[in-house]
Protein backbone atom coordinates (compact mmCIF):
# COMPACT_ATOMS: atom_id res chain seq x y z
CA UNK A 1 0.00 0.00 0.00
CA UNK A 2 2.91 2.34 1.21
CA UNK A 3 4.29 1.94 -2.45
CA UNK A 4 1.59 2.21 -4.64
CA UNK A 5 0.70 5.37 -3.01
CA UNK A 6 4.18 7.09 -3.14
CA UNK A 7 4.13 5.76 -6.89
CA UNK A 8 0.89 8.03 -7.55
CA UNK A 9 2.71 10.90 -5.79
CA UNK A 10 5.79 10.73 -8.03
CA UNK A 11 3.27 10.59 -11.15
CA UNK A 12 1.61 13.22 -9.94
CA UNK A 13 4.85 15.34 -9.42
CA UNK A 14 6.17 14.26 -12.63
CA UNK A 15 2.52 14.90 -14.71
CA UNK A 16 2.62 18.75 -12.84
CA UNK A 17 5.93 19.19 -13.89
CA UNK A 18 5.47 18.62 -17.20
CA UNK A 19 2.23 20.63 -17.54
CA UNK A 20 4.28 23.28 -15.37
CA UNK A 21 7.12 22.82 -18.69
CA UNK A 22 4.60 23.12 -21.76
CA UNK A 23 2.86 26.04 -20.51
CA UNK A 24 6.40 27.58 -19.62
CA UNK A 25 7.09 27.31 -23.51
CA UNK A 26 4.17 29.23 -24.12
CA UNK A 27 4.52 31.81 -21.10
CA UNK A 28 7.95 33.82 -19.46
CA UNK A 29 9.21 30.50 -18.56
CA UNK A 30 12.20 28.31 -20.10
CA UNK A 31 12.90 24.48 -19.51
CA UNK A 32 16.19 23.03 -19.07
CA UNK A 33 16.98 19.24 -18.85
CA UNK A 34 19.47 18.02 -16.84
CA UNK A 35 21.48 14.73 -17.41
CA UNK A 36 18.30 12.52 -17.42
CA UNK A 37 15.94 14.20 -20.54
CA UNK A 38 13.07 13.31 -19.50
CA UNK A 39 13.15 15.47 -16.29
CA UNK A 40 12.61 18.47 -16.90
CA UNK A 41 12.76 21.78 -14.91
CA UNK A 42 11.05 24.78 -14.95
CA UNK A 43 13.05 27.97 -14.93
CA UNK A 44 11.58 31.51 -15.07
CA UNK A 45 13.50 33.98 -18.16
CA UNK A 46 15.70 36.57 -15.66
CA UNK A 47 14.65 40.03 -17.44
CA UNK A 48 18.21 41.56 -15.71
CA UNK A 49 19.92 38.94 -18.07
CA UNK A 50 17.54 40.00 -20.84
CA UNK A 51 18.26 43.51 -20.29
CA UNK A 52 22.27 42.52 -19.98
CA UNK A 53 21.63 40.86 -23.59
CA UNK A 54 19.35 44.04 -25.11
CA UNK A 55 22.29 46.50 -23.86
CA UNK A 56 25.04 44.59 -25.84
CA UNK A 57 22.61 43.92 -28.62
CA UNK A 58 22.12 48.06 -29.00
CA UNK A 59 25.77 48.70 -28.57
CA UNK A 60 26.78 46.25 -31.29
CA UNK A 61 24.36 47.12 -33.88
CA UNK A 62 25.73 49.66 -36.93
CA UNK A 63 21.54 49.94 -37.55
CA UNK A 64 21.07 52.65 -34.89
CA UNK A 65 23.07 55.01 -32.44
CA UNK A 66 21.89 53.50 -28.68
CA UNK A 67 24.09 55.83 -26.95
CA UNK A 68 20.96 57.34 -25.45
CA UNK A 69 19.03 54.12 -24.90
CA UNK A 70 18.78 53.37 -21.39
CA UNK A 71 18.19 49.61 -20.35
CA UNK A 72 16.43 48.70 -17.17
CA UNK A 73 14.21 46.34 -15.37
CA UNK A 74 11.04 45.84 -13.28
CA UNK A 75 9.38 42.95 -12.05
CA UNK A 76 9.34 40.95 -15.07
CA UNK A 77 9.45 43.64 -18.03
CA UNK A 78 12.63 44.95 -19.53
CA UNK A 79 12.08 48.56 -19.91
CA UNK A 80 13.76 50.53 -22.36
CA UNK A 81 13.92 54.69 -22.46
CA UNK A 82 15.98 57.34 -23.77
CA UNK A 83 15.64 59.08 -27.21
CA UNK A 84 16.62 58.58 -30.69
CA UNK A 85 16.44 61.09 -34.16
CA UNK A 86 13.67 59.38 -35.27
CA UNK A 87 10.59 56.95 -35.50
CA UNK A 88 12.65 54.46 -37.74
CA UNK A 89 15.54 54.42 -35.09
CA UNK A 90 12.75 53.80 -32.02
CA UNK A 91 10.93 50.66 -33.78
CA UNK A 92 14.29 49.48 -34.78
CA UNK A 93 15.70 50.01 -31.42
CA UNK A 94 12.45 48.34 -29.92
CA UNK A 95 13.15 45.42 -32.52
CA UNK A 96 16.52 44.50 -31.67
CA UNK A 97 15.22 44.37 -28.08
CA UNK A 98 12.62 42.02 -28.36
CA UNK A 99 15.24 39.57 -30.53
CA UNK A 100 17.94 39.78 -27.68
CA UNK A 101 15.19 39.12 -24.70
CA UNK A 102 14.24 35.87 -25.50
CA UNK A 103 10.39 36.08 -25.00
CA UNK A 104 11.31 38.30 -21.31
CA UNK A 105 8.75 40.85 -22.20
CA UNK A 106 9.72 44.85 -23.38
CA UNK A 107 8.01 48.33 -22.56
CA UNK A 108 9.82 50.88 -24.69
CA UNK A 109 8.93 54.85 -23.69
CA UNK A 110 12.05 55.53 -26.55
CA UNK A 111 10.90 59.13 -27.41
CA UNK A 112 11.73 60.43 -30.78
CA UNK A 113 14.25 63.87 -30.45
CA UNK A 114 13.08 67.35 -31.24
CA UNK A 115 14.46 68.65 -34.77
CA UNK A 116 18.00 70.72 -34.25
CA UNK A 117 15.43 73.66 -34.41
CA UNK A 118 15.71 74.12 -30.52
CA UNK A 119 19.22 75.56 -31.46
CA UNK A 120 17.47 77.99 -33.98
CA UNK A 121 15.14 79.18 -31.41
CA UNK A 122 17.84 79.97 -28.75
CA UNK A 123 19.74 81.40 -31.32
CA UNK A 124 16.65 83.27 -32.68
CA UNK A 125 16.11 84.49 -28.99
CA UNK A 126 19.78 85.41 -29.01
CA UNK A 127 19.34 87.78 -31.69
CA UNK A 128 16.44 89.59 -30.67
CA UNK A 129 17.82 90.01 -27.42
CA UNK A 130 21.02 91.73 -29.26
CA UNK A 131 18.37 94.05 -31.40
CA UNK A 132 16.84 95.37 -28.21
CA UNK A 133 20.37 96.24 -26.84
CA UNK A 134 21.29 98.05 -29.28
CA UNK A 135 18.26 99.66 -29.86
CA UNK A 136 18.87 100.68 -26.11
CA UNK A 137 22.36 101.91 -26.43
CA UNK A 138 21.93 104.26 -29.42
CA UNK A 139 21.43 107.28 -28.58
CA UNK A 140 18.39 107.97 -31.40
CA UNK A 141 16.25 105.02 -30.01
CA UNK A 142 17.62 104.46 -26.57
CA UNK A 143 13.70 106.25 -25.35
CA UNK A 144 11.43 104.85 -27.54
CA UNK A 145 9.17 102.16 -26.87
CA UNK A 146 9.74 99.31 -29.80
CA UNK A 147 9.07 95.91 -29.62
CA UNK A 148 11.19 93.40 -31.53
CA UNK A 149 9.99 89.97 -32.82
CA UNK A 150 11.65 87.47 -35.08
CA UNK A 151 10.06 84.89 -37.58
CA UNK A 152 12.26 81.65 -39.03
CA UNK A 153 13.80 83.41 -41.62
CA UNK A 154 15.88 85.47 -38.87
CA UNK A 155 13.97 88.66 -40.32
CA UNK A 156 13.59 90.90 -37.17
CA UNK A 157 9.95 92.34 -37.13
CA UNK A 158 9.71 96.34 -35.55
CA UNK A 159 6.40 97.02 -34.15
CA UNK A 160 5.08 100.09 -31.91
CA UNK A 161 4.31 103.99 -32.15
CA UNK A 162 7.43 106.30 -32.54
CA UNK A 163 7.46 110.16 -32.27
CA UNK A 164 8.33 110.82 -35.84
CA UNK A 165 9.23 109.06 -39.17
CA UNK A 166 13.24 110.06 -38.53
CA UNK A 167 12.54 107.99 -35.31
CA UNK A 168 11.40 104.87 -37.53
CA UNK A 169 13.96 104.84 -39.97
CA UNK A 170 16.84 104.82 -37.29
CA UNK A 171 15.40 101.99 -35.63
CA UNK A 172 15.53 100.14 -38.48
CA UNK A 173 18.88 101.01 -38.79
CA UNK A 174 20.44 100.54 -36.11
CA UNK A 175 18.10 96.55 -36.00
CA UNK A 176 19.98 96.06 -39.02
CA UNK A 177 23.37 96.48 -38.61
CA UNK A 178 23.27 94.12 -35.30
CA UNK A 179 25.00 90.57 -36.41
CA UNK A 180 22.29 87.84 -37.04
CA UNK A 181 19.82 89.78 -38.63
CA UNK A 182 19.26 89.10 -42.65
CA UNK A 183 16.09 91.43 -43.01
CA UNK A 184 13.96 93.88 -40.81
CA UNK A 185 10.04 94.07 -41.43
CA UNK A 186 9.55 98.05 -39.74
CA UNK A 187 6.02 97.93 -38.65
CA UNK A 188 6.75 100.81 -36.71
CA UNK A 189 4.09 103.60 -37.04
CA UNK A 190 5.15 107.72 -36.39
CA UNK A 191 2.93 109.56 -34.86
CA UNK A 192 3.39 113.03 -36.62
CA UNK A 193 1.76 111.78 -40.12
Amino acid sequence: MKITIRALLIAASLSSVCVMAAEGVRGNAATETGPNPSARVVREKDPAVAAAAITQALRESREIDASKISVATHASVVLLSGSVPDEAAAARAKSIAEKAADGVQISSSIEVEKPSGTTAGSASAQVVRDVQEALHRDSRTSKLQVTVGIDEDLTIELSGLVPSAADRTAAQTVAAQVKGVRRVQNGLVASDR
